[in-house]
């Protein structure tokens, strides 16, 4: 092994620690110390399988998880105006997680039909959640808090929803690749047509890297992201016969840099946009301990065999 490729891996481990840190650290700080020292094992461990990969980015999520929930429904724009994406795709979010992890929410969380959906965009719209008006739209101050709430409100205050702000490339593509529960919210670039916001559901990642691992996706190479629009959400599919589900609309994206920090830009239906924030559904730390207790004893299944 060269001394450069050495270095490739060691920043890719280091790289993969980060993003991994990003996720999790809103709920490390309340782990004992026997729980952070697993946390950095699975963490190390998951790094070291990764380091040597394909400089090619591909994950997408199983789309058939995602709620189909239309911001422009009528009950929706009565509640919201056209300013409705953003409770739109919470709903169409946990629909994603109640498919997901039926066995831990089974429908409880936006109910089974799309008339329950429907009831519960317009619940987290309200003042004691998103705070979404036809006016000024939703308090991206009041997504964590109203999120935290909601959860709570059904029954599962173990979940929380942490923001990302200026989420990286290669944290979106994680987030991807671990089916992570994740909305981004979009803002206008600079110079852009519009001066309207836009929240929408995460689906996926892909970006063939050609050139040097170490630099990320530029506007001329061809990344892209794939995510559930609240405003076509069944992108892609013939609705002709009345059957509906979720689709993946699809973005350029890329990366920039604002000489401080790297962020991450995508063009969408004919406007720039920077991807403000991600706002990551994070589940508490016993639902954790239990996912690196069986992280763990996979590792040390798959060691014990490579010993054999």
């Amino acid at each position: 092994m060269s001394l450069l490729n050495a270095a490739q891996i060691i920043k890719r481990i280091l790289r993969h620690v980060d993003i991994f840190l990003d996720f999790a650290r809103p709920k490390i700080y309340s782990f004992g110390p026997m729980k952070k020292i697993m946390v950095v094992v699975v963490c190390f461990a998951i790094s070291i399988l990764k380091a040597n990969a394909e400089t090619t980015y591909s994950a997408q999520q199983n789309v058939a998880n995602f709620g189909w929930l239309n911001q422009r429904d009528p009950q929706i724009v009565q509640a919201t105006g056209q300013n409705g994406c953003n409770p739109t795709s919470w709903v169409n979010l946990m629909v994603k997680l109640q498919n997901q992890y039926s066995d831990i929410f089974h429908t409880d969380l936006v109910g089974a039909t799309y008339a329950d959906w429907t009831q519960s965009a317009i619940t987290l719209s309200g003042s004691s959640y998103l705070n979404t008006t036809p006016t000024s739209g939703t308090d991206s101050g009041k997504i964590v808090s109203g999120m935290g709430g909601y959860f709570q409100s059904k029954g599962f205050s173990g979940f929380s929803v942490a923001q990302i702000m200026y989420p990286r490339w290669d944290q979106l593509y994680e987030a991807s690749r671990t089916n992570a529960t994740v909305q981004l919210l979009l803002l206008p670039a600079s110079g852009s047509n519009t001066t309207i916001g836009h929240a929408v559901s995460l689906g996926g990642f892909n970006w063939i890297n050609t050139n040097d691992p170490a630099n990320p996706p530029s506007q001329s190479d061809n990344a892209r992201l794939s995510f559930v629009d609240p405003q076509d959400p069944w992108h892609g599919l013939d609705t002709s016969s009345g059957v509906f589900g979720a689709g993946f609309a699809s973005a350029h994206v890329w990366a920039e840099y604002n000489g401080v920090n790297q962020y991450s830009m995508v063009h969408y239906a004919n406007n720039d946009y920077e991807i403000h924030s991600a706002y990551v559904v994070v589940p508490g730390p016993t639902i954790l301990h239990c996912l690196i207790t069986g992280m763990l004893s996979f590792f040390g299944f798959s060691f014990r065999r490579r010993l054999a």
